[in-house]
């Protein structure tokens, strides 16, 4: 009973996800490590089992599109669940909120399942890892996973509770560390799995972690953090490693016949049929069915398209174009609903909640994106402007006039929301564009116009509190050292 405080188990699934390749073996991850890991083998199920944890959950497949883009300018979620979607929408949320609360329990499940490999195998001996880098290998796997969870708590909570094994040294009421304790726990991580992790996954089998993952990963945690000179050296890492390149035609990035691309370092992997991805159809439009589909792309970002002149394969690849069939939820008067609004299109393939869609979690393009701000915060200006017309020349955009830093930071920080939209970067992207002094959140999202020319009505307070979630309640009860975040 004791771990339930630990970590408590998220909601059940109302529709079953994730099977590919190596994901195709029953999970392990939720048995003991006392009673399951014996053997090579073992760990290997273990580890798979860790993967299917994350894959399943509402948190990727779901919930973080509109914790991301669905909270920023770039889209309305559009949720009409009342209670917990549409405050995320108009920043209303409080500590009760069940879509929160669900994903910080899902996130910390996955931690768990993570640390449960990692408390096992170290002291494993086996014949089949003879010869092999094999063991530290999972190793580096597993502690990606625990810092690709932990990057989403600290960016989205702050201070969190920092748990790397799975009984906490019997600590069943952890406090919360600081954000600084987790960065540095995040990045210690992801080093160990950049010096253990190949470049190409483990037997060709897509989907798992490798060493541009890990350099990736890396590069962004260092830019959240504001460093952005260790960052740039990651993404310079990604870029040079010849492991990937950009996909000629943006259209060619998105769909069941353009998974794992030139372009990809890290996708989720669904295959359909049993197991898939079913977040697809809450938000791609399906004439068929009746669902009020989320993250409507907002006025604000078409109009944004159409200033930059970007109305090619990218504008296309982002936006489905069609008249709603189901309730709207959206601010009011944000779209007129009867004519043809922008639905997501980036994962079109939803197949009656069977998609065979991959969930992108890393590609280059961001990565380029990051060096290009990174270079331009030190100073690089002209490798800041080449790294940046990379990805316009894709997108069939002239190259960038901006010449001073801070035109330059405002090009960048445009080019990454055209180029990313559904990606989950974008409010990260808007925190760090204010830390660097470029923009003020308050101020852009309290001014947002709906495409009558009238403000939306977001409550965004000065105070700034709504930057971070609230700690989710039912956790604070269960855990009396578990502290609030200021606002709430």
């Amino acid at each position: 009973m004791k771990k339930q405080f630990l970590y408590t188990l998220s909601f059940a699934m109302a529709f079953a996800a994730c099977k590919k390749s190596f994901l195709d073996k029953t999970p392990e991850s939720n048995l003991s490590t006392g009673s399951f890991y014996t053997s090579a083998t073992d760990a290997e199920e273990g580890l798979t089992g860790a993967y299917r944890t994350m894959a399943n959950g509402n948190f990727f497949q779901y919930d973080n599109l509109m914790n991301t883009d669905g909270r920023s300018d770039n889209c309305y979620v559009n949720g009409d669940n009342t209670s917990a979607e549409q405050p995320l929408e108009m920043f209303t949320y409080v500590a009760t909120n069940t879509n929160i609360q669900r994903d910080w329990q899902e996130l910390y499940n996955n931690i768990r399942a993570v640390n449960a490999v990692l408390d096992a195998v170290p002291s494993l001996n086996s014949d089949e890892w003879a010869g092999t880098t094999r063991k530290a290998q999972i190793l580096g796997e597993a502690r990606f996973l625990r810092a690709m969870n932990y990057y989403w708590l600290v960016t989205e909570w702050g201070d969190v509770p920092l748990i790397t094994s799975e009984d906490n040294g019997g600590n069943y009421y952890p406090s919360r560390a600081t954000s600084t304790e987790v960065y540095a726990q995040i990045l210690n991580d992801l080093k160990y799995a950049d010096s253990t992790l190949p470049a190409s996954p483990y037997k060709g089998q897509y989907g798992r972690a490798t060493q541009g993952a890990a350099d990736a990963m890396l590069a962004k945690t260092y830019a959240q953090m504001g460093d952005y000179t260790n960052s740039l050296s990651y993404a310079n890492k990604v870029i040079n490693s010849g492991t990937y390149a950009l996909v000629g035609n943006y259209a060619n990035l998105w769909g069941a016949a353009s998974k794992n691309n030139s372009e990809a370092i890290l996708e989720i992997q669904y295959s359909g049929s049993t197991y898939s991805f079913w977040g697809v159809e809450m938000f791609a439009y399906v004439g068929s069915d009746q669902w009020a589909k989320r993250n409507i792309g907002s006025y604000d970002l078409v109009q944004a398209f159409k200033a930059a002149g970007d109305t090619l394969s990218r504008y296309k690849a982002t936006f489905n174009w069609q008249v709603a069939n189901a309730s709207f939820n959206s601010p009011s008067g944000a779209w007129d609903y009867t004519k043809k609004i922008p639905f997501m299109n980036k994962w079109p393939d939803p197949s009656g909640w069977n998609s065979t869609d991959n969930i992108t979690l890393l590609r280059l393009a961001d990565i380029i994106l990051l060096a290009a701000e990174a270079n331009n915060e030190l100073g690089n200006t002209t490798q800041a402007v080449t790294l940046l017309d990379q990805i316009r020349t894709r997108a069939g955009l002239k190259n960038t006039t901006a010449a001073t830093k801070a035109d330059l930071a405002t090009a960048i920080l445009n080019e990454r929301r055209l180029e990313l939209v559904n990606e989950g970067t974008r409010w990260n992207d808007l925190m760090r564009a204010e830390k660097n002094g470029y923009v003020n959140v308050v101020t852009l999202m309290n001014s947002q116009k709906d495409e009558s020319g009238a403000t939306i009505n977001y409550s965004v307070n000065a105070d700034k509190h709504q930057y971070l979630f609230p700690i989710p309640q039912q956790d604070r009860l269960l855990n009396r050292n578990l502290s609030q975040n200021s606002g709430y």
